[in-house]
């Protein structure tokens, strides 16, 4: 288990975070809505098979008569009214209409007369059709699919921005961690300056305004280390937070310095950018989109429906007849709704719907442009960054000992504060570099990933088709 290590890397760190934090389960929960989403449309180009009616549907009340010389006489009404149906019915994707097949079945019976009587359909056709008329399952076809695959790309995603935050906090403590370690050394090494110093002091070899010095040097290194405590504090607290995971008290964040050996060619990486990035399935939907727009917006200008039913229908006092020897029915309406004068209105919907159709273009061309320019910016980025990595490890080494020759020259007397203070600030500044470069790379590394959608460390994509 990773709670009974005394270290954790970065990339350990990662994985915990896109497993536990609460951003990672949104993300997966957010996907399954997409993906039920997706299946309902689905559903909807299904036939569906419904049944309907009220049974019973009893009623016992008073109603007024009235009677032949004028009056008006309230009389006991005591009746049930039922009927039952079953439908099957079907989208027509090409057409925006509707066609089921239908059998219902009612029944009255008035208790007071003891009178009983059916009214059944046995089969009757039912079409409902636009003309000339928006057809939204047509469009919902051509956009679902894509709002899915959007969908699952955007989950992985969310996984690498969720990484690349992780690196930022990851090195917020890793830093406060290095400030401990600097802090702790100087106020080890101002300690025994001043020990000395207080010696030569005592021998008359030195000036009490140098022991005042290195005096202030170890409180300034006291304050150092409380501050870095306490950034570590606070940054320990957000990493937990983000990635839910608890870091013990002896568990240390490893310096992640070993840099993978990969090359990134800017056509390839450009290229598996506009393969899988959400942002090229999002240009396509959000085109569709404002062609929809633009053909509803159309469609406002002429409204007809066609309503056509035919079947068989008899109304007789028991079942036997309804089923042996139905009679036709058909019913045809029209509806008509086209304006005559609307000042323009639906033309200046229209004409809207195709200026956005225009803006819609252009912004996806703005936002395709400035992907490539950020990817060829990373890939460049990285390239130096790598050569800056290793330069720095090579002036933290310099730096490092050469503080530890002007310390122990320091020690001997040959050397001053001044020296001694600029040997210790050109380390910590050199030592704080080399880490400000280190995070440099792994966020620019986690967000080549994040753009490209690929894994130029292992060769692999982070996205699969189906």
């Amino acid at each position: 288990m990773a709670q009974q290590q005394s270290s954790i890397s970065l990339q350990e760190m990662v994985a915990l975070s896109q497993t536990r934090s609460s951003l990672s389960k949104v993300a997966v929960t957010q996907k399954e809505i997409r993906y039920y989403q997706f299946l309902t449309l689905k559903s909807d180009l299904k036939p569906q098979i419904s049944l309907y009616g009220n049974v019973p549907s009893y009623s016992k009340q008073y109603s007024s008569v009235t009677q032949p010389d004028g009056k008006i006489a309230f009389l006991p009404v005591q009746q049930n009214y039922s009927n039952l149906g079953f439908s099957l019915s079907q989208e027509i994707p090409f057409s925006g209409g509707q066609l089921s097949l239908n059998s219902e079945l009612s029944q009255f019976y008035d208790f007071q007369e003891k009178y009983k009587e059916y009214n059944g359909t046995p089969v009757f056709l039912h079409l409902a059709q636009p003309i000339f008329g928006f057809n939204t399952l047509k469009w919902r076809k051509r956009i679902e699919p894509l709002l899915y695959e959007e969908s699952k790309r955007e989950y992985v995603q969310t996984m690498e921005n969720i990484a690349q935050q992780t690196v930022k906090l990851y090195f917020d403590v890793l830093d406060a961690q290095v400030n401990i370690a600097i802090a702790s050394g100087n106020l080890r090494n101002d300690s025994i300056n001043y020990i000395i110093e207080s010696r030569r002091v005592d021998l008359g070899t030195t000036s009490e305004s140098k022991l005042m010095q290195l005096q202030l040097r170890h409180l300034r290194s006291r304050q150092d280390l409380d501050r870095a405590r306490y950034d570590y504090k606070i940054a320990k607290l957000a990493l937990e937070g983000y990635t839910g995971f608890h870091i013990d008290t002896d568990l240390t964040l490893r310096l992640p310095e070993d840099i993978p050996d990969m090359a990134i060619p800017i056509e390839l990486a450009i290229g598996f950018a506009r393969q899988y990035r959400p942002e090229y399935i999002a240009f396509e939907r959000k085109k569709l989109e404002a062609e929809r727009d633009v053909a509803q917006a159309k469609a406002e200008k002429q409204q007809i429906n066609l309503v056509a039913n035919f079947g068989l229908n008899r109304a007789a006092t028991s079942l036997r007849p309804i089923y042996t020897d139905p009679k036709n029915q058909q019913t045809l309406s029209v509806g008509i709704n086209m304006p005559i004068v609307d000042w323009g209105r639906r033309r200046n919907r229209y004409k809207t719907s195709v200026a956005l159709e225009k803006l819609t273009n252009f912004n996806n061309n703005i936002d395709s442009v400035n992907l490539v320019q950020e990817i060829v910016t990373l890939v460049s980025s990285i390239e130096l960054l790598n050569g800056n990595i290793n330069l720095g490890k090579m002036t933290d080494s310099i730096a490092e000992r050469s503080f530890e020759m002007i310390n122990s020259q320091f020690q001997t007397g040959k050397m001053t504060v001044v020296d001694l203070n600029l040997a210790q600030t050109e380390r910590d500044n050199t030592r704080r570099n080399y880490i400000d470069t280190l995070r440099e790379y792994w966020d620019t590394y986690f967000r080549i990933r994040r753009l490209t959608f690929y894994d130029f460390e292992h060769m692999k994509r982070l996205f699969e088709t189906n």
